[in-house]
């Protein structure tokens, strides 16, 4: 049978019509009721930001600040943390409202300090910041006749903006390494300010900062005028050989950083070749900080020397075949 030419094709025209009600039914279904994915979390971080504050090596007072929305009846929220917790107090701000926060700490695996912060009901699509402030102490440690600051965090869900500063006081030093390199650093007569902040953080993702500096810087006596006129002749006659002289030193002070590096995988590598063991025992038996022990482990899992089996809230570490 020939086909017949310039006929229109039959139904299209209801077809269309079906076409076009339902993309305006799914709209629709899709504003009144959102997809589940955006209710996957209990609430949203918009932000989180940490505040350092050093007064001494042995005392630093730590502000952890949250920004978040609910999305269901809210009413705890917990902080982890390695590091000892004391004298917590914190806050509440809802709008033009600051309410008190119930504050307990507890201890779970691993030697980690869960701190527990209750507060009245926030319903969902409710937003408030919470504003944490307590006392801590071993962030800071000596390594190679200085003294190095360390954190470490991880989010197990997804943040809008991290942001972390760092005070130190007058009288101190800040040297290599610092790591990450700070997004903003100022200096006063006061204090040496360091921030960073990261946008969009994902869940899962996890971040090391470390900063070198000196232990405090006293002022010395008034030199004599003579050791002044001393000086300047030695200047004169030794300033070349002094300038080798530095170059030696920044050498062999590389070389001792990257010793040192050696010495402790040396020891991981000791006690590993005994059998596994846990993550957070191998501070107490190295003598430093956790999160230094998590910088060292992860960069020797990188070279192919170890293997961590994730073992409660730790890692249990083998030494790989």
């Amino acid at each position: 049978m020939p086909t017949v030419e310039n006929q229109k094709p039959r139904g299209r025209k209801p077809a269309l019509i079906g076409l076009v009600l339902a993309l305006l039914i799914s709209s629709f279904l899709f504003h009144a009721f959102p997809p589940a994915i955006a209710q996957e979390y209990d609430y949203e971080i918009n932000a989180y930001a940490v505040y350092f504050d050093v007064v001494a090596p042995d005392n630093i007072r730590e502000t952890v600040e949250i920004d978040l929305t609910s999305h269901s009846n809210l009413t705890r929220y917990v902080i982890y943390t390695d590091y000892p917790v004391e004298n917590p107090k914190a806050v509440m701000e809802r709008g033009n409202t600051t309410v008190p926060v119930n504050v307990t700490v507890g201890e779970v695996l691993g030697g980690t300090n869960a701190i527990y912060m209750s507060f009245p009901l926030l319903g969902p699509g409710e937003s408030a910041k919470i504003r944490l402030t307590f006392t801590t102490r071993g962030m800071i440690t000596e390594t190679g006749g200085k003294q190095q600051f360390t954190y470490y965090v991880k989010f197990s869900q997804p943040v809008g903006l991290f942001h972390v500063q760092l005070v130190v006081p007058k009288g101190y030093a800040v040297l290599s390494p610092i790591i990450p390199s700070p997004d903003r650093v100022e200096s006063s007569t006061t204090r040496l300010l360091l921030e960073w902040s990261r946008q969009n953080v994902r869940a899962g993702e996890e971040f090391y900062f470390i900063v070198g500096f000196s232990g405090e810087i006293k002022p010395p006596k008034q030199p004599s005028p003579l050791l002044y006129a001393g000086l300047f002749i030695a200047g004169l006659v030794i300033g070349g050989g002094a300038v080798y002289g530095y170059i030696l030193y920044r050498e062999r002070k590389k070389g001792e950083e990257r010793a040192h590096l050696r010495t402790d995988e040396e020891k991981i590598l000791a006690i590993l070749k005994e059998g596994p063991v846990l993550q957070s025992e191998l501070a107490g038996k190295l003598g430093v900080s956790k999160a230094k022990v998590s910088i060292i482990l992860r960069e020797m899992e990188e070279k192919g020397l170890i293997t961590r089996v994730k073992e409660g809230r730790t890692y249990r570490v083998f030494l790989k075949e």
